[in-house]
């Protein structure tokens, strides 16, 4: 019986970053080309490439595959399998990002800065196309340094502020010390909402240090899951010890309420941003951290699978997928069965509901592998019996 291979039409992507004049000045874009690749007699030496180049215009959620409707009427004459290959469109890696607030009584002022400016920076993250969830511990606004978000991260009300799949707010009161022990302590209310293949970040606002230290805290975070390996911590925190602020009359002075050390380590630790509490100027340092969020992130690691073209059926157990560095480097990578086994193997990937596969997800450790090539692309392989990850 001679199996048909379909060809896909590549596709060039173009990721668009944020200006520093803020959300409505785009300047720079990166271009993805993204190629096509078939091998219609299973041979790997036989390796072909078609390219065109398209707009697909705004993407919305996760990354999709391209498929193509042109029918070449290949052929697998070799009485192996035929695949065939359909390339991934290669989009803005998603991010998941964890807010803290101090709650304590001192903070009043500063948790409405925080309320003010977090709508702003969501919308600078979207409207680079960058699918966030943003999760939120603190008191409501029943605190005086409670926060609750309107309209459109937040629901609008309060209490019960939560918008999911986008926003959700764990409501507890933060205490001064508090912060990093919040985000642990939490950890099964906020863990559903962390995808493996998001860039993660961490924004703690606070006027003083934390009980739990930054090597601690690193640890412990890293430990929940292989994939937040990589998370970029940010503070708007005190850089000053608080008597010594007065001595010398520094805009701390009264403000701080003691130096935030831990905060300072982390961010020097993770590559993060660091902006003054004392200043009380909050836009500019969300800015910041809005910018190292969309700079941040590359290609997205999830891809949809697609449908079959008519006459063909989908088999789960014969896809394969390949990495293309765009400089001649290929790397295949093989299955797991879930996302507990990407630990235990150099390279792999899993289906996101093994029984009713929809999306083809990369383990972590292969998603920071891939990242920072700009011809990159990803071919799923349809049609011969899948590799096992090794």
């Amino acid at each position: 019986m001679m199996t048909k291979t379909w060809i896909p039409v590549a596709m060039t992507v173009l990721l668009p970053a944020l200006a520093c004049g803020g959300p409505d000045e785009r300047e720079d874009t990166t271009t993805v080309t993204v190629g096509v690749t078939f091998n219609p007699t299973n041979d790997p030496t036989v390796t072909s490439t078609a390219s065109d180049s398209d707009d697909p215009g705004t993407m919305s959620g996760g990354t999709k595959l391209d498929v193509g409707s042109v029918d070449t009427g290949m052929l697998d004459d070799s009485g192996g399998c035929a695949e065939v290959s359909d390339t991934a469109m290669v989009g803005v890696q998603p991010a998941d990002i964890i807010v803290v607030v101090d709650n304590s009584g001192s903070m009043s002022a500063e948790a409405g800065f925080v309320q003010q400016h977090m709508n702003t920076f969501s919308s600078q993250i979207f409207l680079a196309n960058i699918d966030a969830h943003v999760v939120l511990i603190s008191a409501d606004d029943s605190d005086d340094a409670g926060i609750c978000l309107a309209q459109p991260l937040g629901s609008g009300s309060c209490p019960n502020d939560t918008n999911l799949p986008g926003y959700l707010h764990i409501v507890d009161g933060v205490g001064s010390n508090a912060a990093l022990q919040k985000i642990i302590q939490h950890h099964a209310t906020w863990a559903p909402q962390m995808r493996p293949t998001a860039a993660k970040h961490i924004i703690v606002v606070s006027d003083d240090d934390s009980d739990m230290s930054a090597s601690d805290f690193n640890n412990q975070f890293l430990a929940l899951d292989p994939s937040h390996a990589g998370y970029k911590f940010h503070a708007i925190a005190s850089p000053e010890n608080e008597i010594l602020a007065c001595v010398q009359m520094t805009s701390c002075c009264l403000l701080a309420a003691a130096l935030s050390q831990e905060y300072l380590d982390l961010v020097g630790l993770t590559g993060g941003v660091f902006g003054n509490l004392c200043e009380q100027n909050f836009g500019p340092i969300f800015d910041q951290v809005s910018m190292q969020v969309v700079q941040g992130a590359s290609l997205a690691c999830e891809y949809d699978i697609p449908p079959p073209p008519d006459g063909e059926s989908f088999n789960p157990d014969e896809v394969n997928v390949e990495f293309d560095d765009g400089a001649g480097g290929i790397l295949q990578i093989g299955r797991v069965d879930d996302p507990t086994q990407c630990a235990g193997v150099t390279d792999g990937w899993y289906y996101d509901v093994p029984a009713a596969p929809t999306k083809i997800v990369v383990c972590p450790q292969t998603c920071t592998k891939i990242q920072g090539f700009a011809n990159a692309s990803v071919s799923i392989k349809f049609g011969c019996a899948t590799i096992p990850a090794g």
